[in-house]
């Protein structure tokens, strides 16, 4: 398995999309947070979860869900599968070890984008002098983060198409939960909405918050590595 894993490091750090996604994303944060942090009717505390709140945690995260959607996309679409499978012989192998990278890589960017968050904050207002707010948007923007990429790979998992599953990547969280939203479905039931609540306090019992968009992902990826083991490449 620790060969999979160096094999999967290897493929994301030489590809070039992949700094560049994660780079798109970080400005992308960096311009949120200076927004947020120019209101100066909020305090720090607001201005800081006000980067994070609702669509701004969605569209940053989208970012490391594509580099998981290309762990496969860019396999199948330039033929590299067939090496690859051939290199670590078990498709559950290759699933796992795509998985463990593509979410530590995604829970990492996370991380990052929290600290570019501070780093804006200092520089235009001041960062909230609550530890706990700080460590509760940092554990929140990590899971989800994670989990998003992850059901990112499932979809490219199964339809072997970086394209197809990128658009399905973006259209879940945003046109269909969206559209639910405004059909009047509970956020509680959205897997996306609902995990992306955690930034927020006091908003309900987070294990059960990120529940949907975790069972999504462990559902894509049980049948994305199903469908891996019993179709050629």
């Amino acid at each position: 398995m620790g060969n999979a894993i160096r094999y999967e490091l290897t493929r994301l750090r030489t590809v070039r999309s992949t700094w560049v996604l994660l780079g798109c994303g970080l400005l992308m944060q960096a311009l949120i947070a200076w927004i947020a942090a120019s209101k100066t009717d909020l305090t720090p505390r607001e201005q800081f979860v006000m980067a994070f709140s609702g669509l701004p945690l969605i569209l940053v995260s989208l970012f490391s869900t594509a580099v998981a959607v290309n762990a496969f996309g860019h396999e199948y679409r330039y033929g590299t599968i067939t090496t690859t499978m051939l290199t670590l012989r078990k498709p559950g192998r290759v699933l796992a070890a795509k998985a463990i990278t593509c979410g530590l890589l995604a829970a990492l960017t996370g991380a990052a984008t929290v600290g570019v968050t501070l780093a804006v904050q200092a520089a235009v207002s001041s960062v909230p002098t609550e530890t706990w707010r700080i460590a509760q948007i940092l554990g929140a923007v990590t899971l989800y983060s994670t989990l998003a990429a992850l059901v990112g790979l499932g979809i490219a998992a199964i339809t072997r198409n970086a394209t197809l599953a990128m658009v399905a990547a973006v259209g879940l969280p945003t046109v269909v939960e969206m559209s639910g939203l405004l059909a009047g479905v509970s956020a509680k039931v959205m897997p996306f909405t609902a995990a992306a609540t955690l930034v927020r306090p006091y908003e309900g019992d987070p294990a059960l918050m990120a529940l949907p968009l975790l069972a999504l992902a462990i559902g894509l990826l049980t049948i994305g590595g199903a469908m891996l083991v019993r179709r050629d490449v």
